[in-house]
């Protein structure tokens, strides 16, 4: 899908909301969202539909213990994933 939006804070927060719902529909349907360089959905909707990422959070860090290799990606979801945690930062 190709949405367009206002480019101020009010069409991001418009936009984030339309992508949760969407999100969540899809989840409740049993199906899971692409992976985009938007960081709409919310940390459980990425952990209902990605269940795997726990275990590939837990090697992340098992390999950077000190959090030297981190996006916006992983401070969002890879140190707030649900019944992960974080180590030392």
């Amino acid at each position: 899908m190709l949405f367009n939006q206002n480019r101020d804070a009010d069409g991001e927060t418009r936009m984030a909301k339309t992508a949760q719902e969407i999100i969540a529909a899809a989840l409740q349907h049993g199906g899971r969202y692409y992976l985009p360089y938007r960081l709409h959905a919310t940390p459980e909707q990425f952990a209902e539909a990605y269940p795997q990422a726990k275990a590939f959070f837990e090697a992340k860090r098992s390999f950077d213990p000190n959090g030297l290799f981190e996006n916006k990606f992983y401070l969002k979801y890879g140190k707030q994933i649900p019944g992960v945690g974080t180590q030392n930062k």
